[in-house]
This record gives structure tokens, C-alpha cells and sequence, in this order.
């Protein structure tokens, strides 16, 4: 057996983790002295130690850890798969973010102003009342995609078109990435038992090119221009979406979006 110091030392690992390990039952010692409470760790052990360092390595939780531990093999081929797509999307992420800093670096050194590269102008419309196919659900903002799937189903088993873009509405005063009510829907060229009428009316407007996740940019330009014209917010805010993300890259996304306004 094993002494927890010489246990941690050869894993490489904390005798403070190893104690923390015990505790949750993630990694308990094979033997534990009943009257001086040293704990003692056996050969086979080493195996747990360094398939939990792995999960560790691979991102998984401690609690994601404990599950796989002494699950099959299948199981485990099956997890490992599931986390090796998280973490692909996640790198591909991350090297988009690296792009668009370097894309940024760049603009700073020529003395633009990078707040404002993706917003177009502020303008003001007087839009039309316009109908509305929807889904209205609270979700965590990553299941953006999963509401406008079921929104796109009900106007399909209606036999309706969309005719004039996709819109979402953000409903709500505060911004919760777990739970946010939205409603995600189409525009129909006319009245269905299924819609609802969204009215007309004077709005700021502002058309974001570029990545949705940038899209606080535009939003925070646009309430600047309200303030600054002395004009005040008096309905809820939406986004129209003019092209496809799985259409076209994301750099040529444009976003209109749009600010029910009044003197």
C-alpha cells in the first residue's frame, strides 16, 4: 500500500485534492487507519487516478467524472465522443475569437473606432403592421435554433409561407443566458387564424453586419442615438434576420434590428 504522500507524488496530484477526492466518494482510499486516520492507497488505484486526471484533461465535470469512472467501455466511447464535438466547437470558437481580435488589433492601430464597425447608420422608419407566426418559449439562449425549428414546423403544418423574413423578440426586462423568453417567428403575407399583428409605427433601426454574437454592439448604439435625439423606447425591441447563418458566412450575416420609438 501506498501512503497518501507517496500516493500523491507519484500521481503528481495534491494530497489537498486527494483529501477533496475522498470527500465527494470520487477517489476513496483503500484503507483508512481507524486510530490515526491516515489513508492508504492500493496499486490498482493508480488506474482511477489517472483516468480521472484524463476526464480532468478532456473537460469533463467531477460529477461527469464519477459516472464514467467504472462505467463500460461503450459508455465510455459514447461520453467521449459526445465531449470531443463539444470541445472541436469550442476551439473552433475560440479561433474565431482569436481571428476577430487580430481583425480588431488591426483596426485600433489604424485609429478606427472598433465599437461601431459592424453598425450601419441609425435610421428612422415608420414601419407597417406586419403578421406573425411564432413560438414563445423561456430557453437558454443555445437553444435559439430548437424555437425557430418549431416555429418553422407550425407554419409548415399550416400550409403557411414565410413571405417577409424571420423576426425574434426578446420579452422581459433582464438578460438571463438560462432563461430567456423569446419568441421566435415568420412574417405570413397575410392574416391566419394562427398569427398574431405586430403594429406598425415609428422606429429606430440600425442594420448590424456581422457575428449575432456582437449583435450588443448595435443594440448598445442604438438606445445611444434614441437618448442622445431625445426620443424614448415605448414597445418591445426586435431582430430581423435578412440572410441564413447556414447559408452564408458569418462576417455576411445582416441583422436589422428595430426599436418601436415616440418624442
Amino acid at each position: 500500500m501506498f501512503t497518501i504522500g507517496e500516493f500523491s507524488a507519484l500521481c503528481l496530484v495534491t494530497t489537498k485534492t486527494l483529501r477533496h477526492y475522498d470527500r465527494i466518494g470520487l477517489l476513496t482510499p483503500a484503507h483508512t487507519s481507524g486510530e490515526t486516520g491516515y489513508r492508504y492507497y492500493e496499486a490498482s488505484q493508480f488506474r482511477d487516478m489517472f483516468f480521472i486526471l484524463k476526464c480532468k484533461d478532456y473537460g469533463f465535470t467531477l460529477e461527469e467524472t464519477a459516472e464514467l469512472l467504472h462505467a463500460d467501455a461503450n459508455m465510455v466511447a459514447a461520453r467521449f465522443a459526445v465531449k470531443y464535438e463539444e470541445q472541436k466547437k469550442d476551439i473552433v470558437h475560440r479561433q474565431s475569437t482569436l481571428a476577430k481580435m487580430r481583425e480588431d488589433m488591426d483596426l485600433l492601430k489604424k485609429g478606427i473606432d472598433i465599437m461601431n464597425k459592424g453598425t450601419q447608420e441609425v435610421k428612422l422608419i415608420e414601419t407597417k403592421p406586419f403578421e406573425l407566426v411564432s413560438e414563445r418559449d423561456v430557453i437558454a439562449i443555445r437553444d435559439f435554433d430548437k424555437l425557430y425549428a418549431k416555429a418553422m414546423k407550425k407554419l409548415q403544418d399550416n400550409g403557411l409561407t414565410c413571405s417577409g423574413g424571420v423576426i425574434a423578440m426578446y420579452h422581459g426586462n433582464e438578460f438571463d443566458p438560462e432563461h430567456t423568453d423569446a419568441e421566435v417567428g415568420a412574417i405570413i403575407s397575410q392574416k391566419s387564424g394562427i398569427s398574431r399583428t405586430i403594429p406598425g409605427g415609428l422606429c429606430a433601426m440600425a442594420a448590424h453586419l456581422g457575428a449575432y454574437a456582437a449583435l450588443g454592439e448595435t443594440y448598445g448604439a442604438l438606445v445611444k442615438w434614441i437618448e442622445d435625439n431625445g426620443y424614448r423606447v415605448v414597445g418591445e425591441p426586435y431582430e430581423k434576420y435578412l440572410n441564413n447563418p447556414h447559408e452564408v458566412p458569418e462576417d455576411d450575416l445582416i441583422t436589422e434590428i428595430y426599436f418601436p420609438v415616440a418624442k
